[in-house]
């Protein structure tokens, strides 16, 4: 049985951008701001200041950090007064402040005032601090309400700039119409998978319709293709509310189609992706089933820095149904000729898949699996495995 692994890079060849080339997308989109929208402004400060944080640390000047980077940096800037490292930050980058601008002052700051002047709060000592306090509301930044806007503002962003180009995903042919094929689990959000096989009259599953919380996932047996979205989809939001005979709110998805949901059901961002709420520790555990009776896995275009993915695909490696490995990515010349430039993960899953490697200092051996690691891009690659 034949399964597929696709990861952004295999979205290229379909017309969308890359992780860098969304940031600047998603920067264009949301313009330079205003003073009554000043949402495109903070995002362009926020990718200036990681620009000037990484060419302090030699890295090239002209180069965008991945949309996924920057989104991770605006999650945690709207919640930077409560991080556990805050209290070790004398003060946040300065550019910050001036866009999020002023957060005014406290409802009870004047009545506090008045009664410092009038003399019936406690002297002197009263009566500087309530200025104090109202000096400090009017300086400080608001930037939790901006930030959370600016998180909203660029998910809802993200969905109008991966939209498909259908008279582009014939590349996709090989794979989705792929002899003894098993499933395709996919990271992307966008809809190529699905149009492709539309285009060429199957009909695709996601099992999103079907799922009613838990950890089970139900497919459509009648249906050609089964296709696992382990981080959401584009036309489906999170909807929560309490299901008929139930006792508390639950999420629910909703299929929402080519518009903006409020709350698309996405995991985006860097750092930990395994997300507690939605449908998306059900689909982790059911893309451990699929493996358990896949024999050859194809990867295409994954950048092997999900943690909780690449647990999944050392249970694989483990288990008794692998039998082939194939890896496509334009960057795999790279990373097999510069260890340290590639990724971790990818040189322990290369040396597991090779039969040979070192275990506390000496030399360790078991069996190996057939192997195919390709520099090529997604088009290329499906082609010359399965075309």
């Amino acid at each position: 049985m034949k399964m597929f692994l696709l990861g952004a890079g295999a979205s290229v060849d379909a017309g969308l951008k890359s992780s860098v080339g969304l940031t600047k997308a998603i920067a264009e989109r949301l313009g330079r701001g205003s003073f009554r929208n000043p949402t495109g402004q903070l995002l362009h400060a926020v990718i200036g200041a990681m620009v000037q944080h990484d060419a302090s640390g030699g890295a090239d000047a002209f180069v965008v950090p991945d949309v996924e980077r920057v989104f991770s940096a605006v999650t945690k800037l709207k919640l930077r007064d409560d991080l556990d490292i805050s209290a070790f930050v004398e003060r946040w980058n300065g550019s910050l402040d001036t866009v999020t601008g002023p957060s005014g002052l406290p409802r009870s700051w004047a009545r506090e005032f008045r009664e410092s002047l009038s003399g019936e709060a406690a002297g002197d000592m009263e009566l500087q601090a309530t200025f104090e306090r109202g000096v400090s509301a009017l300086t400080e930044s608001t930037s939790s309400s901006l930030f959370a806007d600016l998180e909203q503002r660029m998910r809802m962003a993200l969905v109008q700039v991966l939209k498909v180009d259908s008279e582009r995903v014939s590349y996709l042919n090989p794979m989705v119409s792929s002899t003894d094929l098993h499933a395709i689990a996919t990271l992307n959000y966008d809809l190529s998978v699905e149009t492709a096989s539309s285009r060429i009259g199957l009909t695709v599953d996601t099992g999103l319709d079907r799922w009613r919380g838990g950890y089970g996932w139900g497919w459509t047996p009648e249906s050609d293709l089964k296709l696992l979205k382990l981080h959401g989809s584009l036309d489906y939001v999170l909807h929560h509310a309490r299901p008929i005979g139930g006792r508390m709110i639950s999420e629910h998805l909703v299929g929402v189609g080519d518009e903006v949901g409020a709350n698309p059901a996405l995991v985006f961002g860097l750092g930990s992706k395994l997300r507690s709420d939605g449908p998306f520790l059900a689909m982790l555990v059911e893309f451990d089933r699929l493996l358990a009776s896949t024999e050859w896995l194809t990867i295409v275009g994954y950048s092997f820095r999900d943690d909780h993915i690449n647990a999944a695909l050392t249970r694989w490696m483990n288990g008794s149904s692998a039998r082939r490995l194939s890896v496509i990515d334009p960057d795999i010349e790279k990373w097999m000729q510069d260890g340290g430039g590639a990724p971790s993960y990818f040189a322990r899953l290369q040396r597991g898949a090779s039969g040979e490697g070192y275990e506390f200092g000496s030399r360790a051996m078991w069996t190996p699996i057939q192997t195919d690691f390709l520099p090529l891009g997604a088009a290329q690659g499906v082609e010359q495995l399965h075309g």
